[in-house]
């Protein structure tokens, strides 16, 4: 019995020694989940952002007509990085709103133009202040009848402030008005480009015009990208090949590059019937840098870039992007837009995507002119003194307002035809600004 005692007493400490040991791993185990899980959380939470990019969609807003990119926001997005960040202290506020008010009080008291330089003085300090935005708009409107920055001015407000009272309230008045304004300046636009249609290509006038806009256009283009050729300059090396001293091989290049991009236009894209295609966008851009970099001529970039605010997509996101841009030049409902708007959208849409490691503007530009060459009106140029308009429009559309970039194209469109009428006619002389042959350009080399 004494025996059976001992071996019951020694079992159970054997039994209590297991049960120890086994409580013993299971702590640990737990103890081992627990501590992986928390180091994991402190050193995610620790580590700094690779980069502080506002990733968003690739969009358009605008009007109806105002396509945008079905891509994968999953996997193909643009990225931008806002040109102005919200760094404005509480001083500048209450600065910003103090010259609001003085500039309510000046307007009541009929000084009109000293509440304007107020409210701009406010406007520079809080430059996305709706209260601000919506009372300049309602100066402009008053005092200046400029019914087209007025609107821009309250749209803006809106993109800030979706719900601002005044803001919507006003741009319901204004919207309407600035839509016929713009339609209006498209028929116009239609109107003359129907009569220099009527102008027979042998005529004298015509004939001599487009010789010296084939000049213009190229000293204006390669010139807003910085190019420092006068235009004697330009025409001399497009007449004789001779090198212009003081001026660096990449200028004369720039210069060479483009006449070889006009001609390839003119002779293979401007007739042809078809769809436009991501390799006859890869030809023009071949030809543009082909003196200038003939590496990276007509290949698409493998580096990321940054054009000042904005950060276009990454190199491997481009041949998707590029697939969708042209099917979109292709696609029923952008073939019924207006040439002059589709024109545009085609040249904010590629330089936005930027696919190029340079060179892009000039390829932007040149398939616009493309468009607008294949749909009967003669080729723009962007003046290189409208270059901080130019850009300005640009920088507009990138935040959300596409049409100032759109009415800007279409007022170069409407010059060029003025210039080019005034050149050929008689009969519309008294109508038509001044001949500017610093403006004037052509269709054909």
């Amino acid at each position: 019995m004494k025996c059976l005692a001992l071996k019951l007493i020694h079992t159970h400490g054997i039994i209590h020694k297991y049960y120890f040991i086994i409580l013993v791993f299971l702590i640990g185990a737990l103890s081992s989940i627990f501590f992986n899980k928390f180091w994991n959380y402190v050193s995610n939470n620790t580590k700094q952002p690779k980069n502080l990019i506002v990733r968003r969609p690739f969009s358009i807003i605008g009007s109806d007509d105002h396509e945008i990119f079905d891509y994968d926001k999953s996997a193909h997005e643009l990225i931008i990085r806002e040109t102005e960040v919200d760094v404005v202290s509480d001083q500048d506020n209450v600065e910003a709103l103090m010259s609001l008010l003085a500039a309510n009080e000046m307007k009541a008291m009929g000084k009109g133009e000293k509440a304007l330089k107020l409210i701009e003085h406010g406007i520079a300090l809080a430059p996305k202040n709706p209260d601000l935005l919506n009372g300049y708009g309602e100066l402009i409107e008053t005092l200046r009848d400029d019914i087209l920055t007025a609107d821009q001015m309250y749209f803006q407000a809106l993109i800030h402030s979706p719900n601002h009272k005044a803001a919507l309230i006003n741009r319901k008045r204004t919207q309407l008005i600035v839509d016929d304004m713009d339609w209006q300046q498209l028929k116009r636009i239609d109107e003359k480009r129907d009569m220099m249609a009527s102008i027979s290509d042998s005529n004298i006038a015509l004939r001599r015009a487009k010789k010296e806009a084939y000049f213009q256009h190229i000293y204006h283009t390669v010139g807003i990208e910085g190019n420092r050729m006068s235009l004697s300059e330009t025409r001399s090396i497009l007449e004789t090949r001779m090198a212009i001293g003081g001026r660096s091989i990449a200028e004369h290049n720039e210069i060479i590059g483009l006449e070889a991009a006009l001609k390839y236009i003119n002779a293979t894209l401007i007739n042809r019937l078809g769809a436009i295609s991501v390799d006859d966008i890869l030809e023009i851009h071949k030809r543009v840098m082909g003196f200038v970099d003939p590496l990276e001529s007509g290949v698409f970039r493998q580096t990321q870039v940054f054009v000042g605010g904005h950060v276009p997509p990454g190199p491997s996101h481009i041949g998707t992007l590029m697939d969708n841009f042209s099917r979109w030049l292709n696609s029923e409902s952008t073939l019924r837009l207006h040439p002059v708007r589709f024109s545009a959208l085609a040249h904010y849409k590629l330089v936005h995507i930027h696919p190029f490691t340079d060179g892009n503007g000039r390829t932007s530009r040149l398939l616009m002119n493309m468009i607008l060459m294949q749909a009967g009106y003669p080729p723009i140029i962007i003046p290189k003194g409208e270059r901080h308009k130019y850009y300005r429009t640009l920088e507009f559309a990138n935040k959300g307002d596409i049409r100032p970039f759109l009415r800007f194209i279409a007022e170069c469109t409407e010059r060029t035809l003025n210039q080019f009428l005034l050149s050929t006619t008689t009969e519309f002389s008294t109508d038509i600004p001044e001949l500017d042959y610093d403006n004037i350009i052509i269709n054909e080399s």
